[in-house]
């Protein structure tokens, strides 16, 4: 399993979402977190630019004006995500390996 976290600095600008999004695939990364997305809403057609289709599933925090934001991401193919806290500048999944129930 591959988890991927990455300090992104921002994700408003359509150039740096295809940047992000290039090297999220290469990384085939199974979990992803993204911090200071600076993002304070996400919709589904907005996470596919960003993250792409393979993390299918998905949480955030909005950011708070111009900081903050976080974005979790993971295959659900790979591993099943379930939200256990959610705070203003934390967020808490418990993941469980597909292949043997492991958490």
């Amino acid at each position: 399993m591959k988890i991927l976290s990455w300090n992104v600095r921002g994700l408003g600008r359509p150039s740096k979402r295809h940047f992000v999004k290039e090297f999220i695939s290469s990384s085939r990364a199974d979990i992803l977190c993204l911090q200071e997305s600076k993002l304070q809403e996400i919709h589904n057609s907005t996470w596919k630019s960003i993250g792409g289709s393979r993390l299918n599933f998905f949480d955030f925090i909005p950011a708070n004006g111009s900081a903050g934001g976080i974005i979790l991401a993971w295959d659900s193919s790979q591993v099943s995500g379930t939200l256990l806290h959610k705070g203003s500048f934390s967020i808490t999944l418990e993941f469980t390996n597909q292949s043997d129930n492991t958490t």
